[in-house]
């Protein structure tokens, strides 16, 4: 009975909102980056749900699409792209269309941002650094305080409670240390309600049980708190997210499909088809 009230409870509630509606691409046939890789898509225009997807193998322009498109529409990101002279040229012939609601043109939030997996693993860097420099500073509060205590002449007073808060910010720290963990702990800490994210491969450095994890965030994002998202992944959790709009760029033409459809989808099904008695 819970779950049928929490299903209840979440469908009142339940609120989609897309900002970007549409990308429109050129379709002159260039032999330079980019348009090498995303003219054989004959990705005309892209339409967007308030999850859409990106899926291909590697080299198949997933993430120069996101790049096309956080240029274009002018997003805020940490680590730069692509800047060549051929990149700018064909962002500058990409054009775009904002939704509309109650027959008002749709402006992108202001704190939408386009997040990469190299920024993820800044922060892991920067997570580190701080655990480092907080033990250094519990070593050398020790030490201090064993120096008050074996020589009566020193003011350099350190309590047991400043031993303490500076222990608790360490393990505060050292606590989201794990790659995967950490970055759980900074996409929470990102997303923010009403607002449009452009995420290139989210997952990297995340167990499948983390990746479960933050497709359920995506998904509560997305469909409770007003935030669209636009991802490049091959991971086949976040290709299951709930009423993920699916463009599969491994085909040529790219096509919008569901993710059980998906090649690298069969192969993992397969696999695990073949050795299920194992699992019995």
């Amino acid at each position: 009975m819970f779950f049928w009230k929490k299903a209840l409870y979440l469908r009142r509630f339940k609120k989609n909102m897309i900002y970007l509606e549409n990308f429109f691409l050129p379709a002159e046939d260039r032999r330079v980056y980019p348009y090498r890789i995303l003219c054989s898509k004959m990705l005309d225009v892209v339409s967007f749900a308030p999850v859409t997807i990106f899926y291909g193998s590697n080299g198949s322009g997933k993430s120069t699409l996101l790049n096309v498109i956080a240029e274009k529409i002018a997003l805020r990101y940490k680590t730069k792209g692509s800047s060549s002279l051929y990149f700018s040229e064909f962002v500058e012939k990409c054009a775009f269309e904002t939704a509309t609601k109650n027959n008002k043109q749709l402006r992108i939030p202001f704190d939408s941002q386009f997040i990469k997996s190299e920024d993820i693993m800044e922060a892991m860097v920067d997570l580190r650094k701080a655990s480092t420099k907080a033990s250094i500073v519990i070593k050398n509060l020790k030490k201090r305080q064993l120096e008050w205590k074996t020589n009566e002449d020193s003011n350099d007073y350190i309590s047991d409670f400043d031993l303490r808060v500076a222990e608790g910010n360490y393990n505060e720290i050292s606590q989201q240390c794990s790659n995967g963990e950490t970055a759980i702990a900074v996409f929470e800490n990102i997303f923010m309600p009403d607002t449009l994210y452009l995420l290139d491969e989210p997952e990297n450095s995340m167990s499948p049980r983390l990746q479960l994890i933050l497709k359920e965030l995506i998904e509560k994002k997305a469909y409770l708190l007003g935030c669209q998202f636009i991802i490049a992944t091959h991971s086949p959790f976040l290709l299951s997210i709930d009423n993920a709009k699916i463009y599969n760029l491994d085909r040529c033409p790219s096509n919008v499909c569901n993710w059980y459809e998906l090649e690298n989808l069969r192969v993992y099904f397969d696999f695990f088809k073949k050795h299920e008695n194992v699992f019995k």
